[in-house]
């Protein structure tokens, strides 16, 4: 084995020398290179057109790309690349016999690079012929996601040899084959469930992760982990869909944020702080379409902190108008920080000191105190102040700082000589353990690195010995959400997805959200679903789309998938599809979009509920295939219900616009009205078991039953809301129960007023025209006869009262 493992290193160096010492592969490298900086295109999106605007136009099976045609003009390929760098790829691979020129060149008939056309077959070859030189463990892990996903219908889909892929991709250091294997190990996927040896490989993932992030800010990259169909306003619209919206155009959020405040101006120079403020952020961040620009950014907040300085500087900063107070002070932290790590500008520790501590005369903000804390503790001016970092910790902690949380945490794991490595060692272990937990709680990226490494090695056990270990999901979720947080290290690729996206290159995008996809990231299993499959709409002046069942099949998997990482609006496209709501090449299968639409509604999604009780009504799916009025009653209630409660969080989270419920009032006067016309549930007695007393009796039951279940239910959700520090709904919260009884009690209302008023007025027009008394009289003498023999005019008919005095008849349905 000693042997093997040692020819096999050997063999290894070989060939990364060979690679190194290969003059045409460095050479053509360092092309690509160039070419990459100097490589421009047109795009078809932008920040003014995308939203609301995204169309994936019809895939073509014949040229298997997307038509673009309409949209987007074919650019042929740079000739540099066609005439010198493949070629001398391509002797570099043959001559040298270099596996890294294989690999390089499937990438680029792959990706479709620099406008490159894809050649699926040519690219896998490449690959295979890379492998065959020896182990790479890119082309491995390029092998793995060819034969798992098929590329959508050009190959046959083959798990067990992707898998297979993937685990030698892995074994060769590819990162991308290890977050694949970590996922399909702890979903299931291909493999059996093995939830020690997924947190194995997520904790070892985290490692590397956690050295990016030291010498990274992530809060200034743009994340790219977001889906498309939110551009939209999600899978089923802005109305319809239920998931929060994962974009974030900084640029276009900050310009509303000073339009809304300069709409309030009284004179041109009111509030220029905040303008000042979000123009900084703005080229401070970035976004998807506006890269970030530090030299602007330090422009804008320099201009900002000049301005206070001339105006309030003369006295001390005092007597500053509040808004201005707010945003003066923000600039003058957001420039101290600029100096303090040296961000478009020279590094000046002292300036950024200066400008930390004339902000907090201003505001005392929890940046400002975290920021001063960082310089006592690291001894930037002078040296290391431990007690005072704490002290200005501590001042953060209570403006509610992740950070400083975070600071704090690993400030006191560092003293007395002891390390980070090793926390069970230190007598600060709780307090450690304790700042860390609540910089999660406040989203904190790198304590969640931090607590799945506190998990892991039982540092809890110290203080809490008689606490129950930590489950292997509740470690591994702290891991799998630090890995989450840093997709721009962990997938570039997504970076890539977007670029092509945005340029109309639909076919290359769906390659770079499916790589994601298959490492587990939720957000790009709905951008690969989007791209092989779409809703349509029902009103539409364009052709109604196709799809190929191969690519219907992906996307159902990647559906399935984000649904299990409870995404309810994935739930219900899949029980939209099942159902035969939507147009696709799956067959109808009414018990799988049964069990869709009840996973969605244990979810408490309004939209799923529904569709569980239209299924009830039409007798599609329930047992038998049965129409169950009662069990359709009882959903509609709820998804009334999980409506108020929906529209409730997302007024209080000022999120995007909720559908109207007046599609559940109407559905429930629909079955009330089903229910009174029903035949088989009105033609038996009152005393049967079929009959209206019967029924009324089992509804009152029921509904007695469900309200206990319910108090149950929302008994739970708030102690376990209580448990996770949250209010729960609040107690502005309020139901409106039953509206659809409220409606059919006004229409019935509204309907016997009309003929009560209607035989007033004729009643009042025979009394004028004074027509034949006599003969009524004596026809009434003559009906009340008629009647006494068993006529029933007057009293009980069926299921009917009829009371009728002259020329007024009164009618009592029992409902």
């Amino acid at each position: 084995m000693f042997k093997t493992l040692t020819t096999l290193v050997i063999s290894l160096l070989i060939l990364v020398h060979a690679s190194t010492q290969d003059t045409l592969y460095n050479q053509a490298i360092h092309q690509l290179n160039q070419l990459s900086q100097n490589f421009t295109r047109s795009e078809i999106y932008n920040i003014d057109n995308i939203e609301g605007n995204l169309y994936i136009p019809q895939f073509d099976p014949l040229t298997n790309d997307y038509d673009t045609r309409k949209q987007i003009p074919k650019n042929d390929p740079p000739v540099e690349l066609t005439d010198k760098i493949i070629p001398m790829l391509i002797k570099s691979a043959t001559e040298s016999n270099n596996p890294h020129a294989y690999s390089t060149l499937g990438d680029l008939y792959l990706f479709g690079n620099y406008s490159l056309p894809t050649d699926y077959t040519r690219a896998r070859d490449y690959y295979h012929k890379a492998v065959e030189i020896g182990p790479d463990g890119h082309a491995y892990f390029m092998l793995g996601f060819i034969y798992s996903t098929g590329l959508f219908g050009t190959f046959p889909i083959d798990q067990e040899r992707g898998n297979l892929y993937y685990h030698f991709g892995m074994e060769n250091g590819d990162l991308n084959a290890l977050l694949v294997m970590a996922y399909k190990n702890y979903k299931g996927i291909g493999v059996p469930v093995n939830c020690d040896l997924s947190l194995n490989y997520y904790a070892k993932l985290a490692k590397y992760g956690k050295q990016w992030f030291d010498v990274n800010d992530i809060s200034r990259e743009v994340d790219y982990n977001i889906r498309i169909p939110d551009f939209n306003g999600g899978l089923y619209g802005e109305k319809m869909s239920e998931m929060p919206s994962t974009i974030e155009i900084r640029s276009k959020y900050f310009n509303d944020l000073k339009n809304s405040i300069e709409e309030f101006k009284l004179n041109s120079n009111e509030h220029e702080y905040a303008t000042l403020y979000y123009n900084g952020l703005e080229n401070y961040k970035g976004d998807y379409f506006i890269p970030k620009n530090l030299t602007k950014a330090f422009q804008s907040f320099h201009e900002c902190v000049q301005l206070g300085d001339e105006i309030y500087g003369a006295n001390d900063y005092r007597n500053v108008d509040g808004m201005d107070k707010i945003f003066l002070s923000a600039c003058q932290t957001k420039l101290g920080r600029m100096y303090l790590y040296g961000l478009g500008v020279k590094k000046d520790v002292a300036k950024a000191f200066e400008l930390f501590q004339l902000s907090l005369r201003l505001s005392q903000t929890a940046e400002a105190w975290n920021d001063i804390g960082v310089i006592q503790e690291q001894g930037l001016l002078g040296p290391p102040n431990y007690e005072d970092a704490i002290k200005s910790y501590q001042s953060s902690i209570k403006k509610k700082s992740a950070n400083a949380n975070k600071n704090l945490a690993k400030l006191l794991m560092n003293l007395n000589g002891n390390k980070e490595e090793n926390p069970h060692a230190n007598d600060q272990v709780e307090n450690i353990f304790k700042y860390m937990k609540e910089a999660v709680y406040l989203r904190d990226t790198e304590a969640l690195y931090y607590m799945g490494n506190f998990l892991q090695s039982g540092v809890q056990k110290v203080f809490e010995p008689t606490s129950e270990p930590p489950s292997c999901t509740s470690i591994l979720v702290y891991y799998r959400i630090f890995i989450e947080r840093l997709s721009q290290f962990y997938a570039p690729h997504l970076k890539y997805a977007f670029e092509e996206l945005v340029a109309g290159n639909f076919k290359n995008s769906l390659i770079g959200y499916a790589i994601a996809a298959e490492q587990g990231l939720e957000p790009a299993q709905i951008s690969a679903a989007y791209l092989l499959y779409q809703l349509q709409p029902l009103y539409s002046k364009l052709t109604p789309k196709t799809f190929t069942p191969e690519r219907v099949d992906m996307a159902i998997q990647y559906l399935d998938r984000a649904s299990k990482q409870t995404n309810v609006d994935a739930t219900i496209l899949l029980g939209d599809i099942f159902s035969g709501e939507c147009q696709s090449a799956v067959p109808q299968d009414n018990d799988r979009a049964f069990n869709y639409y009840r996973i969605a509604s244990d979810k408490h999604s309004s939209h799923g509920t529904f569709r569980l009780a239209e299924m009830y009504e039409y007798g599609m799916g329930p047992v038998n295939d049965s129409v169950d009025y009662f069990m359709a009653k009882r959903y509609y209630d709820s998804s009334l219900q999980y409506k108020e409660k929906f529209d409730f969080e997302q007024k209080n989270s000022f999120s995007k616009v909720t559908f109207s419920k007046s599609h559940i009032d109407w559905a429930l006067l629909r079955l009330r009205f089903k229910y009174l016309f029903n035949r088989k549930a009105f033609t038996d007695s009152g005393k049967s078991e079929g009959g209206w007393l019967s029924a009324f009796n089992t509804v009152s039951k029921r509904a007695s039953n469900e309200k206990q279940h319910q108090k149950q239910i929302d008994s739970i959700s708030k102690a376990e809301a209580h448990h996770e520090g949250t209010t729960g709904y609040g107690e502005e919260y309020m139901e409106d129960y039953d509206v659809g009884d409220y409606l059919v009690i006004a229409l019935t209302f509204t309907f016997f007023m009309v003929f009560f008023v209607q035989n007033i007025v004729r009643q009042i027009r025979r009394m004028r025209n004074g027509q034949n008394n006599n003969n009524n009289n004596q026809n009434e003498n003559e009906n009340a006869n008629e009647n006494a023999n068993g006529n029933f005019q007057n009293g009980w008919n069926g299921n009917q009262f009829n009371f009728r005095r002259g020329n007024f008849e009164f009618h009592f349905f029992a409902i």
